[in-house]
């Protein structure tokens, strides 16, 4: 019987939820479309724009001359192979930040050896790369422009680190399809799933000027992601998933 309630709570909460989507447009759709398939109503309200940037010639020498390259998210893997040949990576170590990050990389033909379980972060993929004993290397880190340095500072203790290669830009949309005073009238949850995100979604709200926020659910891609709304939105529960992956988002959600 416990178990029997338990269902018929979630098909309720299901049935009222309204969920707003915050990643970039072409990652928005995809959760849009896994959640229309469970019949969960949702608004795509991207607040992020992800520009890509060419890197220069040196750059890719010295990937041709790494030993082992790291990629920090979906975006790094996209915004390089416009610019190299995927037989420019053969023969050398490859290290993922995430599952889609390794996912998307495998489609690519590209072999992924490292990549943490679960703690897709900077801090998680730092212990797997210890676990592996990867020390004496030439590392490179593919990454977005003002990202951390979290990786370059560690990893450099045991190995040679080439300059980080910012292959993207995290930007504030040139224009607003829609008003946030208008979607939060119906949305219960909104997907928060990283620190530029929240920052970007924080400045709409005070431009223009929203107010009705306090019970809406925000769910976060982690714990770091949960610290940082609980300091901007202090009135607001926060769900926590996982990681900010599509499938652990949902399972937060529902």
């Amino acid at each position: 019987m416990c178990r029997w309630f338990r269902k018929q709570r979630c098909k309720r909460i299901i049935i009222n939820m309204h969920v707003l989507i915050t990643r970039q447009i072409d990652q928005s759709k995809k959760f849009s479309n896994i959640l229309n398939n469970l019949n969960i109503k949702n608004t795509v309200f991207p607040v992020i724009c992800i520009k890509k940037i060419k890197p220069e010639k040196k750059y890719i020498d010295n990937i041709k001359n790494a030993d082992f390259i790291i990629f920090t998210s979906q975006n790094s893997v996209t915004a390089l192979i416009e610019n190299l040949k995927i037989s420019d990576l053969n023969e050398k170590k490859i290290a993922a930040i995430g599952k889609s990050t390794k996912e998307l990389l495998c489609n690519f033909g590209i072999k992924v050896d490292i990549c943490p379980k679960s703690e897709f972060t900077s801090e998680g993929l730092l212990k797997e790369i210890k676990n592996n004993n990867i020390r004496n290397k030439k590392i490179v880190i593919i990454k977005g422009l003002g990202g951390r340095k979290y990786l370059q500072d560690h990893l450099s203790q045991d190995n040679y680190l080439y300059e980080d290669i910012n292959v993207y830009s995290r930007n504030f949309p040139e224009k607003l399809s829609l008003n946030l005073n208008d979607l939060v009238k119906d949305i219960t949850h909104i997907c928060i799933t990283s620190v530029d995100i929240l920052n970007y979604f924080k400045k709409i709200v005070d431009i223009q000027e929203v107010s009705d926020l306090k019970n809406i659910v925000f769910i976060s891609g982690n714990e770091k992601i949960a610290n940082k709304i609980k300091a901007d939105f202090p009135k607001n529960e926060i769900l926590v998933s996982l990681n900010p992956t599509n499938e652990a988002m949902l399972k937060t959600i529902t």
